[in-house]
């Protein structure tokens, strides 16, 4: 397995900008081994928690604050599927699949590609 770490820069979209890079290497399957660094303005998708059905129902939710970032996932035939937990102000967590967010100071990414 090979290990590389990409960085994506302050105001940019974390997850398309990801796949861009990803693309660039020619990378189209990879497990994310971890992401850390900082978000705003995010979408977030959660699962009710009533929900029974497979899938389960989700729900989509914007949040507008910044949060330490930290996560894992995988990409799938070029697609990045990133779970994550932003620790916000005063303590909070925030977590879900991210479906996008803007990178507030930077985002480290590892990946294993195998």
């Amino acid at each position: 397995m090979k290990q590389i770490k990409m960085r994506v820069q302050a105001g940019k979209p974390l997850i398309s900008t990801l796949e861009q890079k990803l693309a660039s290497k020619g990378i189209k399957n990879a497990t994310i081994v971890t992401s850390l660094g900082a978000l705003k303005d995010m979408e977030l998708i959660t699962i009710y928690s009533h929900a029974t059905d497979e899938p389960p129902e989700h729900f989509s939710k914007k949040i507008e604050e910044k949060v330490e970032l930290i996560g894992n996932g995988l990409v799938e035939d070029g697609k990045v599927h990133l779970h994550i937990v932003g620790g916000a102000e005063g303590g909070r967590a925030i977590a879900g699949h991210l479906v996008e967010g803007t990178v507030t100071y930077f985002v480290d990414i590892v990946v294993l590609v195998g």
